[in-house]
């Protein structure tokens, strides 16, 4: 090894430790204990894993393979959803340098990237790396030979490497993208948003093996990729992989990680040196001068609260990602929906129930969930600047509204009616599902109060965000789910019309309690805020 190459080398090292010191650094201080959850999680995976993996060593062992079909169909699914994962986190995170300017010029842009991709790799074993180890340990004793165990543990390192390359080179590719496009750099939040959702469809199309999909994978199985997992068993007893299989997946690894980390590279340097498009500004665009309350008479809203919802709603439209939980409850009523309708060759007759009830949660969460760090550091400026604690709560209400009834209502109806749905029940739906989506903006109001966050993370579409705190979330979720236990009681039981109409009336009802409660608990906890030294 050259001297030149030596000093990449000691660069690109550098820079991996020090990335994976910064993200150890945020998993110890962490205000939500996130290291000691992280591996209470990876224990009860791991537990999963490790018994899992000595059935299937056990059986392998035992009775071996009669193809290598399912070994195949698990790499391909790991190496596609793994780059899936990865791509994304070098889209919205990894991909962008906190300080460019001096990085780039202390060393080369190729040891930076290099250095990153190696980041990513020991935070991806930070991840999986204790489930992982459980997983290999099981199977290594259901097997019975210590071999097994190890060429298992040594091609999912492999694996795990080539999955961070491709996904960094992938990420890369649409940054590069998105920067010299007019149409993606002005779209790329609403872009991102959807291809998270076709991906996520895709994925559960694929796995519920419709003979359409095994028609799409079948071809997929005969290319080096998937001999991966030929190679993950070559030391397994009782199974005899093919010469030119395990050579085929030997040379996915050994050629194909230098050229794709080459590619990595390439496209890195065109990212953080090269230029941006900036869209010309629409000349029928003003976005200054939009009132989106303007219908509403300022006696009924003060303008401090019309302010601050219509600067929720034009942050929301700018890049949807910052209200990724507002998003997710119709990311997992299609994702049911499609694996539902793959299974039983017709579109399910709940999807207008189900959409009632992610507009409920949509409401809620969009913009109210976490009052406290959605502001990031201009909190201290706002509360300070006039507006009152009561105007800007309730402006984060009305924006939760303005998108979160229509929502309700409208998707409640249009599946309803395609779905061929009695009219009095879709009426029901809407009037129960906006009935409780007027209250939930209040619960999660509270939630967030009670499970502030204000760690950022990079979106497309804006520099960083404040991601809300899962357990506010959780916590939302089942203050809601309190509140509707009547009616969906009502609901299983199969009661009469008299008893659903009480149910549902009792189920809004505890839905307006549970909000104004809420809503008064974060005004007080509001008017007592003291600014966090880390928000200034």
């Amino acid at each position: 090894m050259t001297r030149e190459r030596r000093q990449l080398a000691a660069a690109a090292m550098l820079v991996a430790r020090t990335e994976v010191r910064r993200t150890w650094r945020r998993l110890r201080t962490s205000e939500s204990n996130k290291l000691v959850a992280g591996v209470a999680v990876g224990l009860f995976y791991g537990l999963i894993g490790g018994v899992t993996g000595f059935f299937m060593g056990s059986v392998v062992a035992e009775d071996g393979l009669a193809t290598m079909t399912q070994p195949r169909l698990g790499a391909l699914a790991v190496l596609v959803f793994g780059t899936f994962l990865v791509a994304q986190r070098t889209v919205k995170r990894s991909g962008s340098l906190d300080a460019p300017g001096a990085v780039l010029t202390a060393t080369s842009p190729a040891a930076v990237a290099v250095g990153v991709m190696g980041a990513e790799a020991v935070r991806g074993l930070l991840f999986v790396g204790l489930p992982a180890a459980l997983t290999v340990l099981g199977f290594g004793i259901g097997t019975g030979d210590p071999v097994a165990a190890a060429v298992l543990a040594a091609v999912a390192l492999c694996v795990l490497a080539l999955v961070v390359v491709v996904g960094f080179a992938v990420g890369m590719a649409f940054k590069y993208v998105s920067m010299r496009s007019t149409f993606v750099t002005r779209n790329r939040g609403k872009l991102g948003v959807v291809g998270t959702f076709l991906a996520f469809g895709g994925y559960m199309f694929f796995l519920e093996g419709h003979a359409l999909s095994q028609a799409i994978v079948e071809p997929l199985l005969a290319l080096p990729p998937a001999w991966l997992g030929d190679l993950t068993l070559a030391g397994t007893p009782n199974v005899s992989p093919q010469s030119i299989h395990l050579l085929g997946a030997l040379g996915v690894l050994c050629l194909g990680m230098p050229l794709v980390t080459s590619m990595g590279v390439g496209l890195a340097r065109r990212v953080w040196f090269g230029e941006r498009v900036r869209p010309a500004e629409r000349a029928d665009t003003t976005v200054a001068g939009t009132d989106i309350l303007g219908w509403l008479p300022e006696a009924r809203l003060s303008m401090a609260a019309r302010a601050v919802a219509r600067k929720s709603v034009l942050r929301a439209r700018r890049s949807p990602f910052m209200v990724q939980y507002g998003l997710l409850p119709y990311f997992v009523l299609a994702m049911f929906g499609v694996q539902f309708a793959i299974q039983d060759g017709s579109i399910p007759s709940w999807l207008p129930h189900g959409a009632a009830a992610a507009g409920v949660v949509t409401t809620g969460t969009a913009f109210a969930l976490n009052p406290i760090g959605g502001e990031e550091g201009l909190l201290p400026i706002t509360v300070t600047a006039g507006v009152d604690t009561r105007s800007f709560l309730a402006g984060l209400v009305i924006a939760g509204w303005l998108v979160g009834l229509p929502a309700t209502i409208g998707g409640t109806i249009v599946l309803g009616a395609l779905l061929g749905t009695p009219p009095v029940t879709i009426l029901a739906l809407a009037i129960v599902g906006s009935g409780m989506a007027l209250g939930a903006p209040g619960i999660a109001l509270a939630a967030g109060i009670v499970f502030p966050s204000v760690e950022t993370q990079s979106i497309p579409g804006a520099s960083e965000t404040v991601e809300p705190s899962t357990f506010a979330f959780g916590l939302f979720v089942i203050v809601l789910a309190i509140a509707s236990l009547p009616v969906l009681a009502a609901w299983v039981m199969g009661t009469g019309p008299i008893e659903r109409l009480g149910t549902a009336t009792a189920s809004v009802g505890l839905a307006w309690l549970f909000g104004w409660v809420g809503f008064r608990y974060a005004k007080r906890q509001f008017d007592g805020y003291v600014p966090d030294p880390d928000l200034l």
